[in-house]
C-alpha cells in the first residue's frame, strides 16, 4: 500500500500498518526535518497515542513543552481557564514531532521516500489503483497499490484527483505562525485572544521559545503585504498577546495557510482513504488537530489492516462508519467552539459564566482536551448550566 503523506497522519497510519506485518511506502515531497505551519499545541491525549507507538521516551527526550491550562480572553479582557486536570496539553515544534513520528514508521517496517512528489492516481474505472509519482530528476513514474492513503494534508492531491473536497463556507480564516525566543513566561499556560477580525494564540514550546498563531478572518479584514508585514500589523491589534514578547525576538520567519478550512464528501472508497487534514480540517482553536490526525490514523490502520487481509478490492466502508463514531461529537463540540469564537459577543456573554462555574468549565475542559465524551457537552444540562442566567 502507498502512504501520501509524512505528516502525523501519514506516519501514524503507516506505523500502524507496517508494525501488522504490511507492505507500507510511505512518500513526501518535503525532506525531513522541515518545518509546518502550525501553532504546536496539541491534546493531553496525544500521550496515549505516542504510548500506542512506543515513541513517548523519544518524544520526552526532545525539548518540548507541557501545559496546565489554556486562558481563553474575550475582546473586553473577560477571561477563563480551560485546565488540563488529568493530564498536561503537550507542545513542541512540529519539525521534531514529525520527525519523531516518520523515524518510528522507519523503525517498524515502512520503506520511506522523502524528495517524492505525488502528480496523480492510478484508477480502474473507480477503484484507486496507485499513483504516478516525481522524484527529484522529474521523471514520473507509476506506483501499484492495493490501498492509497491520502494523509498529505489541506489541499491533498489525492483528494483533489477524486474530486471529494469541499470548501465550506464557514469559517474562512488565514493562519500565519511565528516563533518568538526571550519572551515573558506564560507559567506553564497558554493563552488565546479573540478579537472580532480573529484571534492570536500564543504558547511556549519549550524553555526559552515561544509559538505565537494568528487566524485573521478574510470575511472581515483584507490580507495586503508580505507575511511578516500582515503578521505585525495583525499581532499590534492584540495587545493581550504582544505584552509578552515586548522583549522578544523572532525566530526564523512567518508562515502561513489558508483558508483554514476544508471537507471532504467522501473519505473512503474502493482502494483508497483519507485521514488528517485531507479528511477534513476545522481550524482547530481547541488545539486538538494533532491529536485528531493521529487518533483517526489509528482508527483508519486498525481498519485497513483487516480489509487488506481480505485479498481482493480492498473496500473500506466500514472507516467513515467508525470515523463518524469517533470524532463526530468533538467536531460538533468544535463547530460550537467556532461559533463563539466568530461571534465575540457570544464568548462575552459565556466567559464570566464558566469563570465562575467550575462544574461546567471542568467538563468544556476535559471535553476539549478529549479526555471526556464530548457529547457530555452537547447534553441540554451543560448548556444550561454553562450558559443559563
Amino acid at each position: 500500500m502507498v502512504v501520501v503523506g509524512g505528516g502525523p497522519a501519514g506516519s501514524v497510519t503507516a506505523a500502524v500498518l507496517a508494525a501488522s506485518g504490511h507492505d507500507v511506502l510511505l512518500l513526501d515531497r518535503a525532506r525531513f526535518p522541515r518545518d509546518k505551519t502550525c501553532t504546536e499545541f496539541t491534546s493531553p491525549e496525544l500521550v496515549r497515542v505516542l504510548d500506542t507507538l512506543g515513541v513517548r521516551a523519544g518524544y520526552e527526550a526532545n525539548p518540548h513543552a507541557r501545559l496546565s491550562a489554556m486562558e481563553i480572553f474575550a475582546p473586553s479582557g473577560a477571561s477563563f481557564r480551560i485546565e488540563y486536570e488529568d493530564a498536561p496539553a503537550l507542545a513542541m515544534r512540529r519539525r521534531l514531532l514529525d520527525a519523531l513520528l516518520l523515524d518510528r514508521a522507519r523503525e517498524l517496517g515502512a520503506e520511506v521516500r522523502e524528495g517524492v512528489r505525488v502528480r496523480g492516481l492510478l484508477m480502474g474505472g473507480r477503484r484507486v489503483e496507485g499513483v504516478v509519482a516525481a522524484g527529484a530528476d522529474g521523471t514520473e513514474r507509476p506506483i501499484l497499490a492495493r490501498l492509497v492513503v491520502g494523509a498529505d494534508g489541506l489541499h491533498s492531491v489525492v483528494a483533489r484527483e477524486l474530486g471529494v473536497h469541499r470548501a465550506p463556507l464557514w469559517p474562512r480564516r488565514l493562519g500565519l505562525v511565528a516563533h518568538f525566543e526571550g519572551s515573558e513566561e506564560l507559567e506553564g499556560h497558554g493563552e488565546m485572544h479573540v478579537r472580532g477580525h480573529g484571534y492570536c494564540g500564543i504558547a511556549p514550546v519549550h524553555e526559552g521559545m515561544t509559538s505565537v498563531g494568528i487566524a485573521l478572518d478574510l470575511t472581515r479584514c483584507r490580507p495586503r503585504g508580505s507575511r511578516e508585514e500582515l503578521f505585525a500589523r495583525a499581532l499590534r491589534s492584540f495587545p493581550g498577546a504582544r505584552r509578552h514578547l515586548e522583549r522578544a525576538r523572532m525566530v526564523g520567519g512567518v508562515s502561513g495557510v489558508g483558508p483554514m478550512a476544508r471537507s471532504a464528501s467522501r473519505v473512503a472508497g474502493d482502494g483508497w482513504a483519507l485521514v488528517g487534514d485531507a479528511a477534513g480540517f476545522f481550524d482547530p482553536f481547541t488545539g486538538e488537530g494533532i491529536y485528531r490526525a493521529c487518533r483517526g490514523a489509528l482508527l483508519l490502520g486498525e481498519i485497513a489492516s483487516s480489509a487488506l487481509r481480505r485479498g481482493g478490492v480492498v473496500q473500506m466502508e466500514r472507516y467513515p462508519r467508525a470515523r463518524r463514531a469517533e470524532l463526530g461529537h468533538k467536531s460538533l463540540v468544535v463547530a460550537l467552539v467556532q461559533l463563539c469564537v466568530s461571534y465575540p459577543r457570544l464568548l462575552e456573554y459565556l466567559a464570566p459564566r464558566l469563570r465562575e462555574r467550575g462544574s461546567a468549565r471542568s467538563t468544556l475542559s476535559r471535553v476539549v482536551g478529549d479526555r471526556a465524551d464530548a457529547r457530555r457537552a452537547l447534553v441540554p444540562g451543560f448548556v444550561l448550566e454553562a450558559a443559563g442566567p
